[in-house]
């Protein structure tokens, strides 16, 4: 729910420069080999497939400008589906017609391949741990007990590989997401970017949780968790809660809430002073983790992707004057 600063896949791109050129030439050279000899695989064996000509046009595009719609930053991407859309439209690429077409275009440039291989040490490297859509589901790499890692979140394309096969393995255009929420989102768009080079969209985030204020009071009066009532606010135009039912996942999370409002009463200032200064005195340099521990969750807004729940506990913290 916060976009991050697109300078970390830039830093990233270079350091593993070698891996990444690698990846791209590999996945060129099968590029050029649909170009010159295409056909698909039907039973283990490569059948002939006929290429009209938009289609034709459409992998002369993209082979001459690969590495470039491969290494694409989000403005970047929006150009070139521009220039992919001149020559076959999503609405023409939606059709039976092209599904054979599209399919083997998506095979040749390997995203599942990459999907098992290469992706869950990309996305580790980035830091993200958690959904981006929804915040609420882990998207972790994880060591199996041979060593291996594992993808444990699947990857959504911003532009659906269907609309876009074209950009199915463009960094830019890949998310990290829960297995819910990528399903919902399917083809479907939305306008939240999560790599950006400004500021204002990777300093705070535009989405915001709230506890209604009426149902606050009343649950101080009685403290009955099922009077509070949860808030989802979304930019204009935002289509977050209608396609990811983010009001619905978080009405579950009630009890998250409560403690808070718990927290928000117990905890007076003198009463976290003294919590600060025990702390100071077992761990001198773990003293300014005490916000961090008695909201249960991490504190700054840039540390949102590293837990689950992460901006719902620090929105309603601030709300509750706990941070």
């Amino acid at each position: 729910m916060i976009s991050i600063n697109s300078k970390i896949l830039i830093d990233i791109h270079i350091k593993d420069k070698l891996n990444i050129d690698a990846l791209i030439s590999s996945r060129k050279a099968e590029l050029l080999h649909f170009i010159n000899n295409p056909t698909k695989i039907v039973n283990r064996k490569p059948t002939s497939i006929v290429l009209i000509g938009n289609q034709l046009a459409y992998l002369q595009e993209l082979y001459g400008n690969f590495e470039k719609i491969v290494l694409a930053n989000t403005f970047e991407i929006q150009n070139f589906k521009i220039v992919f859309d001149s020559i076959i439209s999503v609405k023409l690429m939606k059709t039976t017609t092209y599904k054979e077409f599209r399919n083997e275009l998506n095979r040749r440039l390997g995203y599942k391949d990459l999907r098992d291989n290469f992706y869950s040490e990309y996305f580790e490297k980035i830091g993200i741990k958690t959904c981006v859509y929804c915040s609420s589901q882990y998207a972790l790499t994880v060591r199996t007990v041979n060593g291996k890692k594992c993808a444990k979140f699947q990857v959504d394309h911003y532009y659906s590989k269907s609309d876009y096969p074209c950009f199915s393995i463009s960094f830019y255009n890949l998310y990290p997401v829960c297995g819910p929420c990528n399903n919902s989102k399917s083809t479907n768009t939305t306008n939240f970017n999560l790599y950006s080079d400004d500021f204002n969209e990777y300093k705070s985030s535009k989405f915001k949780f709230e506890l209604d204020k009426k149902s606050l009071l009343k649950y101080r009066v009685n403290g009955i968790n099922s009077e509070l009532k949860l808030k989802f606010k979304e930019p204009l135009g935002s289509n977050f809660n209608s396609l990811f039912a983010i009001e619905g996942i978080y009405e579950t999370q009630k009890d998250i809430a409560e403690e808070l409002v718990l927290k928000s009463i117990i905890y007076n200032q003198s009463y976290t002073n003294s919590l600060k200064n025990a702390l100071k005195k077992l761990y001198k340099d773990k003293s300014p983790m005490l916000e961090q521990l008695l909201i249960g969750n991490y504190i700054n807004e840039a540390d949102i992707h590293k837990r689950p729940m992460a901006k719902f506990t620090q929105d309603i913290a601030k709300q509750l004057k706990l941070l």
